[in-house]
């Protein structure tokens, strides 16, 4: 079976921002639980403690990493859309880099960093 890098990158993406997006609605209800107990008349000093108590900092920094890792993975897909474009659609890069709105430097330096196919696999 062959290993198709574009269809896996697409899912790298995929799964990274669904976790993204997981760990933003988790601190998103925290926040919203934050609110409702000011709306309630909490002093901030509780209401700060509470958040701390339930993991607040590590949903923070949580959703931050997660969303760093979807953006390293539409990063490396660009630079395999581009590598697969070049080598298996024979387009330039001057072409990739007019299609994909991005400069030709951009094009080459995701070229670049694409990673070969592994053996035996395609693009």
């Amino acid at each position: 079976m062959t290993v198709d890098q574009c269809v896996e990158s697409i899912d790298r993406v995929t799964r990274a921002g669904r976790e993204a997006c997981r760990a933003v609605e988790t601190a998103l209800e925290a926040l919203l639980v934050g609110g409702e107990l000011r709306q309630d008349g909490r002093s901030m000093v509780d209401i700060v403690d509470d958040m701390i108590a339930r993991g607040g900092r590590e949903m923070r920094l949580s959703a931050a990493e997660a969303f760093r890792d979807y953006e390293r993975a539409i990063a490396s897909l660009r630079a395999v859309v581009v590598k697969t474009l070049v080598d298996e659609e024979g387009l330039s890069l001057t072409s990739v880099a007019q299609r994909m709105k991005i400069s030709r430097q951009a094009a080459s330096r995701l070229y670049q960093s694409a990673p070969e196919p592994p053996e035996g696999g395609h693009g």
